[in-house]
């Protein structure tokens, strides 16, 4: 809880630092100090015109005087009554009126700008630890709908990053007005606009390939260019990205990325299962919908069951109506430009290319590893986590 609170000191701080940055860039200083100007001049000329009346007679009187004219307050507890007085008077409120109009105007044109700025994609952002998401096609669209179909959904700070029409993104953005996603407008492969969506403090970025591309290459050229230039600028994020040629997979490790996904790697298994065995492609389509009885999750093991073997946890499970498939945990494997085809290629030279741009070495960091049923007799470690088969009526 100190935690969390320290964090929104600092992000208040933040805030305000860049409000008045962005204040400073504007007309608005000069503005005020003109303000401050005519109500300091407006309160010592009112006070030598009307000090012998006595009414006038200290300086911070005629000043609060001045200010409670010049914003048309007025209320009448002190007025001029000398000729004289009376003239500096209405100099005093046609001035107020004047500047206190203008005052206003550029305090809500600030903040007009910064909504209309908003609402195109163009506005920095300002989360942290929060999951950039690159692309907003049908996969985009299926994943934030799996998202809003989750009984126990993450509260996640989203940042969706794409060039589609300002009418695509209000109908995308209300839709799935329950997640908290911001929009960023640019080619997600650019470093000016991943520096907007703030991949720098990011915690995860996804990326998924454009629906609008027709040529496959270019779309994987694409993500493998976005995945070195996130990893230059935030090479501890955990980055997660979409292939459409399996062939490419090697050349996205190789530029880091944690995790790779390849479309529709799955469908020819899928189908020649269907052939065979039937109900398997049904039962892996429940699992990984909303719409069955069960799905699969990973949940945090209780510490207890740490040096335990995975047939005791999976009787734990068992007994609480879950189904043990796995166990998952972070690794952190060797990648190394030593992988590269003998035969030089031009996207090995491309990859080389980009490493050597973005500054990169070749040293790993963790990355996911799943063990599918594993022995019996298999140990569990402190980090690893439970992959189950869960019904939606018990979760756990």
């Amino acid at each position: 809880m100190w935690m969390s609170l320290k964090e929104k000191i600092r992000e208040y701080i933040s805030n305000t630092s860049e409000f008045m940055k962005m204040l400073a860039s504007t007309n608005l200083p000069r503005v005020a100090m003109l303000m401050l100007t005519a109500l300091v001049l407006g309160g010592a000329t009112i006070m030598i015109v009307e000090g012998q009346t006595g009414t006038f007679s200290s300086f911070f009187a005629s000043i609060w005087w001045v200010l409670v004219t010049m914003t048309t307050v007025g209320y009448g507890d002190m007025v001029p009554v000398t000729p004289t007085g009376r003239v500096v008077a209405t100099i005093i409120i046609l001035t107020g009126v004047i500047l206190v109009s203008t005052f206003t105007a550029t305090v809500s044109s600030i903040f007009v700008a910064a909504k209309i700025r908003e609402g195109k994609g163009l506005q920095q952002v300002k989360f942290k630890d929060h999951i950039v998401v690159c692309g907003a096609g049908f996969i985009v669209r299926q994943m934030f709908t799996t998202l809003m179909g989750m009984q126990n959904r993450p509260n996640e700070k989203m940042v969706l990053i794409d060039e589609i029409p300002s009418g695509k993104v209000d109908e995308l953005l209300s839709f799935f007005e329950p997640l908290e996603i911001k929009f960023v407008r640019g080619d997600w492969a650019h470093e000016e606009v991943l520096k907007r969506a703030n991949v720098m403090d990011a915690r995860m970025v996804i990326i998924l390939p454009d629906d609008y591309m027709d040529d496959r290459l270019k779309m994987d050229e694409k993500t493998i260019l976005a995945t070195l230039t996130v990893k230059s600028l935030n090479p501890e994020v955990r980055l997660i990205a979409q292939l459409m040629q399996r062939e490419n997979r090697v050349f996205l490790q190789r530029a880091k990325a944690d995790e790779v996904l390849v479309s529709d790697e799955y469908t020819g298994f899928l189908l020649a299962t269907n052939m065979i065995t039937i109900g398997v492609p049904e039962m892996i389509g429940e699992m990984l919908s909303f719409e069955g009885d069960s799905q699969l999750s990973g949940v945090e093991i209780p510490p207890e069951f740490v040096g335990s073997t995975f047939l005791k946890l999976s009787e734990y499970y068992s007994a609480l109506g879950s189904i043990l498939i796995g166990l998952a945990k972070e690794e952190n494997p060797l990648v190394t430009t030593d992988n590269l085809s003998a035969s030089s290629s031009a996207f090995d030279e491309f990859i080389l290319r980009k490493f050597r741009e973005a500054g990169l070495n070749a040293a790993g960091k963790e990355r996911p590893h799943a063990s599918l049923n594993p022995p019996n007799d298999t140990v569990i470690e402190k980090h690893d986590k439970a992959v189950l088969i869960q019904s939606n009526r018990v979760r756990i």
